[in-house]
């Protein structure tokens, strides 16, 4: 057919093609069977309750999550009761899915079909006429059809393939003729290769929190230069080490059997310092507790149990000003 001016699209136009939509009482978006050229809410004639909705104003256009304009968005809920409908102004592509099972090779583009032919012939005198190599990949035993002189060859019963290479279970007489007809498709995609994607083929937040397991093992290095914030408990089953400072808002529970600070200053806000607290102390689990002070000579204040008394292996000297008193039946040593 010939045109004056220029070639008419090939697009189907839905123009005036009319939708009837229905409320439930919650949604406030519809998702339509057609595409809004342009997102452009002037393409499309709305109605509610018959009357005509103002386009940007009262609707917009926007994406259906398949990046087709293809949602009318109201921004609030329709009532059930709402009667609504919409008119198509412009034109668009109409986008159809296949019934499952209707697409053959008649359908496919003649470059996406694969109708080669290898041939074979068996030699007299070769070391194995078992294994020959395919011009193209074969998806399974199925997806050839293996001839001998004109006579078909049954899959895996006659012969096997892996990838190129075809296997005869028997091995080929000389001047035989070996016919492979490949019934796949070409495809110019392949599978990824391993250890293929790194940081430079991930976009820019492309992996999310639902895209990770919920248990992440990290075999080596581990860094963060942000803030890392733990929401639930963290456990490490080797040494952690913390470069600036550790703030701990909770409990601090140390179950280890020593516990080293090398600090130069310690500072305990708390005045009471309890010793020997354990599950069930006695006067048992308290004798030789107190305080070591290391030296040339270690300088000790320690609890002993049978004397009921603390013992002190260095002399006191007491300012002016201060006493001393010892009181020895209830064991105290005051310093004033």
């Amino acid at each position: 057919m010939s045109y004056i001016g220029n070639q008419a699209e090939n697009k189907v136009s839905p123009a005036f093609m009319r939708e009837t939509l229905s409320p439930d009482g919650s949604a406030t978006y519809f998702d339509l069977i057609h595409d809004v050229p342009g997102y452009q809410a002037e393409n499309l004639l709305v109605t509610v309750n018959n009357v005509i909705q103002e386009p940007v104003n009262a609707y917009t256009i926007i994406n259906d999550g398949n990046n087709r304009p293809r949602r009318l968005n109201f921004g609030v809920a329709l009532a059930t009761t709402d009667s609504l409908y919409v008119i198509h102004r412009g034109s668009g592509e109409l986008y159809h899915t296949p019934p499952a099972n209707s697409v053959g090779t008649a359908q496919l583009e003649s470059n996406l079909k694969s109708g080669r032919v290898d041939q074979f012939a068996g030699s007299a005198g070769a070391s194995s006429n078992t294994v020959f190599t395919l011009s193209e990949s074969a998806g399974s035993v199925n997806t050839i059809a293996v001839f001998i002189n004109g006579i078909y060859q049954r899959p895996t019963t006659n012969y096997t393939v892996s990838g190129t290479a075809l296997t005869f279970t028997s091995s080929l007489d000389n001047g035989d003729q070996v016919d492979v007809h490949h019934h796949t498709l070409r495809t110019t995609i392949t599978h990824v290769a391993d250890a293929s994607v790194d940081t430079a083929q991930l976009a820019d937040d492309a992996v999310t929190t639902a895209k990770l397991d919920t248990n992440i093992a990290v075999g080596g290095t581990f860094g963060v230069t942000g803030i890392t914030t733990l929401t639930g408990a963290a456990t490490t089953g080797g040494n952690l080490t913390v470069g600036g400072d550790l703030t701990v808002t909770g409990n601090w529970t140390v179950n280890g059997t020593t516990t080293t600070i090398n600090s130069t200053t310690l500072t305990v806000d708390d005045k009471n310092m309890e010793l020997g607290s354990v599950a069930s102390p006695t006067d048992t689990t308290a004798d030789g507790g107190g305080f070591t002070l290391r030296g040339t000579t270690n300088k000790t204040i320690l609890w002993e149990n049978d004397t009921n008394q603390w013992n002190i292996n260095q002399k006191w000297t007491e300012n002016a000003g201060s006493s001393f008193a010892h009181r020895p039946l209830t064991a105290q040593l005051i310093l004033g």
